[in-house]
Order: C-alpha cells, then sequence, then structure tokens
C-alpha cells in the first residue's frame, strides 16, 4: 500500500491507493473516504452496515451519492488509533473487494483513473475529466468572487449583527458560571460570516473591524453580566439602571472583586475560540482558489 502525505486546514490528510480502491484518510477526525459503486446503481446505506455490524474499529458509515465515510475508532494512544485506521482500511478495502463493489468517481460513477484532487476547501475522489469540469467551475465562482465590490459598510452591520448573537452566548454561559471556549467558536464564526455575507466578501479589512468588534461586545458582555449580578440583589432596580452604575463604576476606577481575573478568562476563553474561527476564515479564503492533483 502506497501512500502520499499533503497538510490542509491544519490537518494531516494520507491519500493512495490500496487494492484497486482510492481513498483518504482524515486522520483528525479519523474517517476514511472511498468512492465507490455497486454495479450499475447507487448504493444504499443497507448495504453497509454489515460493514460496521462486526468490526471493532469502524465504528460508522455514511454513504452521499458515491461518496463512502467511514468512522474509525481513536485508540487510547497514537500508535492505537494508527493500528485502528490501518485495520479499518483492510477491512473495509477487503468488504468492497467481496461484494464486487467499483472504484468510481464521487462526480460522475464513471470508473477509469481515479485519483485524489483538492478544488478549494474539499478534497474529492475524481477523474480528470471531472476534476477539469469542476475546477473550470471554481475558476468562475472565484472570479465572480474577485470582482465583487467589498461593502465595508454592510459588512460592518453584518459583523456587528453575527457579533451580537455571539455575545448573547457569552452572556448567557457567564450566568450559568461558565466561561467556554465554544463561545469563543461561536462569536468568531457568526462575526465573520456576518461581514462576508452583507459585506458581499471578506478581507483582511474585514477581518480587523469584525476583531475590534469583538473586543469591543465581549466587554459590554461582560459589564451586562455584572448588571444582572445587581439585579438579583436588588430586584427593584432595571437593566438599564444597573448597566449605567456597572459602567460608571468601572470607568471611575472602582472595579467589584474579581473583575480583572474574569475578564481576562473571558478574553483568553473567548478569544482562542475567535482565533480558531478567523484562522479557518483565513485558510479559506487562501485554499479557495488552489485546485490539484494530490
Amino acid at each position: 500500500m502506497s501512500w502520499a502525505f499533503s497538510l490542509m486546514n491544519l490537518r494531516q490528510i494520507f491519500f493512495g491507493q490500496k487494492d484497486g480502491y482510492t481513498l483518504y484518510i482524515e486522520n483528525k477526525q479519523y474517517r476514511l473516504c472511498f468512492s465507490v459503486r455497486e454495479g450499475d446503481a447507487l448504493s444504499s446505506p443497507d448495504a453497509f452496515r454489515e460493514l460496521t455490524k462486526d468490526s471493532k474499529v469502524l465504528t460508522s458509515s455514511l454513504i452521499n451519492h458515491y461518496k463512502l465515510t467511514c468512522s474509525v475508532k481513536a485508540g487510547m494512544t497514537k500508535e492505537k488509533t494508527k493500528a485502528n485506521i490501518i485495520q479499518g482500511v483492510q477491512e473495509a478495502v477487503a468488504f468492497l473487494r467481496e461484494r464486487g463493489f467499483s472504484n468510481v468517481c464521487e462526480q460522475s460513477g464513471e470508473t477509469g483513473q481515479i485519483d485524489v484532487y483538492q478544488l478549494g476547501g474539499n478534497l474529492l475522489i475524481l477523474s480528470p475529466e471531472s476534476f477539469s469540469q469542476l475546477s473550470s467551475g471554481l475558476s468562475l465562482d472565484n472570479q465572480t468572487y474577485d470582482n465583487q465590490k467589498e461593502n465595508i459598510v454592510g459588512g460592518i452591520v453584518g459583523a456587528f449583527i453575527g457579533s451580537l448573537i455571539g455575545g448573547a452566548l457569552i452572556l448567557l454561559l457567564a450566568q450559568m458560571g461558565y466561561v467556554a471556549f465554544a463561545a469563543g467558536l461561536a462569536m468568531g464564526f457568526c462575526t465573520i460570516k456576518g461581514y462576508e455575507l452583507l459585506g458581499k466578501k471578506l478581507s483582511r479589512t474585514g477581518i480587523i473591524i469584525s476583531v475590534v468588534l469583538m473586543i469591543i461586545v465581549i466587554f459590554w458582555a461582560n459589564q451586562l453580566d455584572y448588571a444582572l449580578l445587581i439585579l438579583r440583589e436588588y430586584p427593584d432596580a432595571n437593566v438599564f439602571d444597573a448597566f449605567t452604575f456597572v459602567n460608571e463604576m468601572i470607568f471611575s476606577g472602582q472595579f467589584p472583586d474579581n473583575y480583572w481575573f474574569n475578564i481576562i478568562l473571558l478574553y483568553v476563553f473567548t478569544g482562542a475560540g475567535a482565533f480558531g474561527s478567523i484562522s479557518s476564515a483565513l485558510s479559506h479564503q487562501t485554499q479557495r482558489y488552489v485546485t490539484r492533483k494530490l
């Protein structure tokens, strides 16, 4: 079995041929990906139940058109996970061979020369003809995207709406006594996506604007969290008065107990999550122009 190695979205991707079947392995998610056809028809999910039923390492299978994806059980160690992946590949290939599945292009279902290709941020198992067609379509889409004029005002509005959604989630978790990395991911995704949707395209300027808005919204979410704590002690007060009181305290240099610890923790956790979303967005922008055979 021969393997090649590539790096995509900070994930290791192994790909190659095994006994006539083209496949790739998403090492971070431990998924085996094939493109197969049973006879002249599309395969049904029932056809692969036996594959995972009797396996100790393959936990699930999903067929979408011709694309077969099998999840591999992670081991307690890297070596055990590697052994599970090797065993999973062997079991899957043996299953496909025994039942006469053909190795096909996931786009057209045709047999012949089939390889793994990268188109933008996606890996596909294709024939050269399908790759040529899809890469031409991707080039046209990228041309259209590049020719769009960035609407910064619309982008700011979209990023602001997205940051408010993320801020609401952060506030909800804060009221429950949690600071979560996932909230930062949601904040980053919603803000960046909001900018791109209403701004028509995402540039580095848009990312900077989005980051500034996230910093501001996280600060005000923390202030509102303290205001809601005050309302618990003084239920006759209203949110506006409590929020105003907290801001007056902070801006006059009077800080509640653990104020700096809480806000730094909030920025660290949500910032780390948001950074992940921003890195993903930048990676997507870079990879959207990549079309190649792996």
